[in-house]
């Protein structure tokens, strides 16, 4: 598809080179609204200060900024050091680093080790997948959710639930794991593809931690009530299914994890 560019040509130089994006006089006062002095922000409540950060981060995307623009540079401008250091906080890893992380706490958890996995009792199980939870979570900025082993149909891994907020794992297959490895597997994967489920739902209806706003957008279209809504493989099939974008996301992010997972066991 061709583009016009007419509109575009003011950010390029004679010779083809892009010029930095910078904010307007007046995209600046209208952020720099919600700053806060430092000796009043430090007196702030921990809920106050978060509902402050919501604030500017929505602000941010009002303005519809270029994916490269480097907000935390233009927030050391406009805003008190302390809002930044906070905002710094607030805001989750790059994916990448969030893949080797995650892989980290996986590689490093004992109860992992295939061998000592097989001799877990079924509530045991259970609590390391809630402990790995809680520390994946940390990770990707967000609450953790409950992760609760279910009767579920035999073509369901699991799967995460927007209104309870739980991770929900098929009981059968996690008492299959520990006779077989592919399953041990892929319960690890569902739990990881299921806790990006959580992550994309906190961003897109609670609070925006994730680096990227336009894949927050994209996420909020395949999400019920979203410009597309969600599409549920039993009504419209399989493959239309997998290509929604949340769903892309989430099987791409626990892919890397576990691959990432596996040459950290083989080390």
């Amino acid at each position: 598809m061709i583009e016009e560019c007419s509109e575009k040509t003011q950010d390029f130089d004679a010779e083809g080179m892009k010029y930095p994006f910078e904010l307007s006089q007046v995209q600046e006062e209208y952020l720099k609204e919600l700053n806060i002095p430092s000796d009043v922000w430090k007196g702030m409540s921990p809920e106050s200060q978060a509902q402050q950060l919501e604030f500017i981060v929505g602000r941010f995307n009002e303005i519809d900024l270029p994916q490269d623009f480097n907000k935390e540079e233009a927030m050391g401008k406009l805003f008190s050091p302390e809002i930044l250091e906070s905002y710094k906080q607030l805001e989750a890893p790059q994916d990448f680093i969030q893949i080797e992380q995650v892989s980290d706490v996986l590689a490093n958890c004992e109860e992992l080790n295939f061998e000592r996995w097989q001799s877990l009792e079924l509530s045991e199980k259970e609590n390391v997948l809630n402990a790995l939870e809680v520390k994946i979570a940390e990770i990707e900025h967000r609450p953790p959710c409950p992760v609760r082993l279910t009767s579920m149909p035999s073509n369901m891994w699991g799967g995460f639930n927007p209104n309870s907020k739980a991770i929900d794992i098929n009981r059968s297959y996690v008492e299959a794991s520990a006779q077989d490895y592919g399953l041990y597997r892929e319960i690890l994967d569902t739990l990881v593809h299921e806790g990006r489920h959580a992550y994309q739902d906190y961003n897109v209806n609670v609070c925006e931690v994730h680096p990227r706003h336009s894949e927050i957008v994209s996420w909020s279209e395949s999400m019920p009530g979203g410009k597309w809504g969600y599409a549920s493989a039993s009504i419209y099939g399989q493959r239309f299914y997998e290509q929604q974008a949340i769903e892309i996301d989430a099987r791409n992010f626990a892919a890397d994890v576990l691959d990432r997972f596996d040459q950290k066991q083989l080390a």
